[in-house]
């Protein structure tokens, strides 16, 4: 078993979002939450709820399902360009 601690986690989610340039307003909309609570999931200061978690992890799994897309639909280069 692993535990780890609110502060943990909220770094883990600040950092991902910063990463993918998605701004706490708009990572706020697609939570469902305010952006107040967002930061105080952020700095660990709240423990964030079950709910909250399963809406990140679908958003994070539709964001990757539209970039796989994406590289799916690039073309390919000839083998002999490579």
């Amino acid at each position: 078993m692993i535990l780890v601690d609110n502060s943990y986690i909220g770094q883990k989610i600040h950092r991902s979002r910063r990463t993918a340039k998605i701004r706490r307003i708009d990572a706020a909309r697609m939570l469902r939450i305010t952006p107040k609570k967002l930061l105080r999931y952020e700095s660990g200061k709240e423990l964030i709820p079950e709910s909250v978690l399963e809406r990140l992890f679908y958003n994070a799994w539709a964001m990757m399902a539209v970039r796989n897309a994406q590289y799916r639909e690039m073309p390919r280069r000839p083998q002999w360009e490579k």
